[in-house]
């Protein structure tokens, strides 16, 4: 059983492969893109984790918000 019955013609195989480099390509943009903003949103990750921890002392009483006078 053959699955293409005719071959190609040359613009089919030309369209084929600007198909081809176009899906290429815009997955490269993507990736270049997420990669270029993994850094700053680990560093908005662990602020947030900071200030949630220090929250969480702060209501269980381990660190005082003021501390004493003299």
């Amino acid at each position: 059983m053959v699955w293409l019955q005719y071959t190609a013609t040359r613009s089919q195989r030309a369209a084929t492969a600007c198909f081809f480099l176009t899906g290429v390509a815009l997955i490269l943009a993507a990736a270049r893109l997420s990669y270029a903003n993994v850094e700053p949103q680990r560093a908005k990750a662990a602020e947030r984790r900071r200030v949630l921890e220090d929250f969480i002392r702060r209501k269980r009483g381990l660190e005082r918000e003021d501390p004493p006078k003299p």
